[in-house]
């Protein structure tokens, strides 16, 4: 159970670092001139560090049987989760009002993804915290919703490589950690594929991304998009 639990440490550990390593450049790089920045988006980061923190935290209390500790700090998710699903929204409606003023842009598509990834991250974590006394449900759906926390940095730094490959990376990254696991499972343990969590991850992620290729271009959205803009 410690090695399971050490991998879970060196996972989180490596999501961590990429979308830091993402952010460097329009983010990182600018401090300690941190005044160019509006407050939102302090907010935004500092909850998604608190994330990271969190979720490389926890397996190490479990290695240290720690589990009171584990269960306390466990609930401050309560707080942090909603946070940053506020701050996706949020930042999501700046960017959609910047691009609705530039041609180039598709505002429709950015307020399409904001809106998946704010609800697939609540799905994931709401997942999570009802199964929390099963503990291989628990944990792979905060993988799962650690993986999407993941995206944004991990798109950033793949483009910075070659444009278009971070939107590529952000696709195919959850696909590839939910079928590695599940068929180690299946290897390893002899433990049907379709009753894994981790399926169920895969299905779900599967489902974002055919809408993502499918609803922004239907009339129905546009007409919604149309709604929205007229909100914001």
């Amino acid at each position: 159970m410690e090695n399971r639990h050490r991998i879970l440490i060196v996972l989180f550990a490596v999501i961590a670092a990429i979308c830091l390593a993402g952010f460097y450049r329009s983010y990182f790089s600018y401090f300690p001139d941190i005044g160019r920045f509006p407050a939102l988006i302090h907010i935004h980061f500092i909850a998604f560090l608190g994330w990271f923190g969190f979720v490389i935290l926890q397996p190490i209390l479990i290695c240290k049987e720690q589990y009171v500790l584990h269960r306390k700090i466990g609930k401050l998710s309560y707080f942090l989760a909603p946070v940053l699903v506020l701050t996706i929204l949020l930042l999501t409606r700046e960017k959609v009002l910047r691009e609705i003023a530039d041609p180039e842009a598709n505002a429709s598509i950015t307020a399409f993804i904001g809106l998946m990834d704010a609800v697939s991250f609540s799905v994931c974590y709401l997942i999570a915290m009802i199964k929390r006394s099963n503990t291989r449900w628990h944990v792979a759906f905060i993988i799962g919703a650690t993986l999407i926390a993941l995206n944004p940095g991990l798109a950033r730094l793949f483009d910075q490589i070659a444009a278009g490959l971070g939107l590529l990376a952000a696709v195919l990254t959850p696909f590839i950690v939910s079928i590695s696991i599940f068929i180690f499972e299946k290897i390893s343990y002899k433990r049907p594929i379709t009753q894994s969590p981790y399926f169920v991850f895969f299905l779900l992620w599967t489902l974002e991304i055919v809408l993502f290729i499918t609803v922004p271009q239907t009339e129905l959205w546009k007409t919604v998009f149309t709604k929205i803009v007229q909100i914001l």
